[in-house]
């Protein structure tokens, strides 16, 4: 049997974290990058650079067809810095009321890929309440998620930096992460929990739905640029007691 196993972070969780958030974001840019393929301004881009090496460099006709993999290589190392720098911006300048991870318990010679296996995603005093040898078991941090103070109210928490292994996605890791920290809101008696999370997160949006958030906004933000912008989807759930 192997297990994931949903604990409070450690301080000394914060490397296997800071990797799983970088990573997680990372996996989003190639649909980032699809989406701006189509984007009427990539397409503007390389006409310029056409006609810029046609015009003013002398550039023969044929090489300035160049100018397409030149835009689009520039645009994908744009749009992979711009998910790198939001990663570390959740890391470095985020203050986390509380903060989770999910820990795979697996043996010390797993070779099998995890997306195939079976995981029982547990609490960790479910986990220790069973009683299970884990000294059998390697320990890897494969989810995280925080929860910080809300910018508009005192009454509302802010969800951010869930984060999962794309292997080990699809099990309901990312459920759990969210659940328990839906749970100590309301165990500290907030109101409401907010989030917000982008187009290319389509997965998350069914995750999310089935925790009970709804859609309260959607607006764009700028990836780099004013020219390059991501739809933004911004939710909420209600999380307080019926009975205080």
């Amino acid at each position: 049997m192997y297990y994931v196993v949903i604990r409070e972070s450690q301080p000394d969780d914060f490397p296997s974290v800071s990797e799983v958030v970088r990573n997680a974001y990372i996996s989003n840019v190639t649909k980032a990058f699809i989406s701006a393929l189509f984007n009427e301004v990539t397409f503007q881009a390389i006409v310029l650079l056409a006609a810029f090496m046609f015009i003013f460099m002398g550039v023969p006709l044929q090489y300035c067809l160049l100018s397409v993999p030149a835009v689009l290589i520039m645009l994908y190392i744009l749009i992979y810095g711009s998910f790198l720098m939001k990663a570390a911006e959740l890391m470095h300048s985020k203050r986390a009321l509380q903060c989770w991870v999910a820990e795979a318990y697996e043996p010390y010679f797993f070779t099998e890929k995890p997306q195939n296996c079976f995981h029982k995603v547990i609490p960790q005093e479910k986990f220790l309440n069973e009683g299970i040898n884990n000294t059998n078991y390697r320990k890897t941090i494969v989810g995280t998620c925080a929860v910080m103070q809300h910018n508009l109210s005192e009454d509302w928490s802010w969800l951010f930096r869930l984060a999962v292994d794309e292997r080990y996605r699809k099990k309901g890791i990312g459920l759990m992460l969210t659940q328990t920290a839906q749970n100590w809101s309301r165990i500290h008696r907030f109101d409401y929990m907010e989030l917000v999370i982008t187009e290319c997160q389509e997965e998350a949006r069914q995750l999310f739905s089935n925790a009970g958030f709804e859609i309260k906004q959607m607006y764009h933000k700028r990836l780099f640029t004013s020219a390059f912008t991501l739809q933004m989807f911004q939710l909420r759930a209600e999380v307080r007691s019926t009975f205080k």
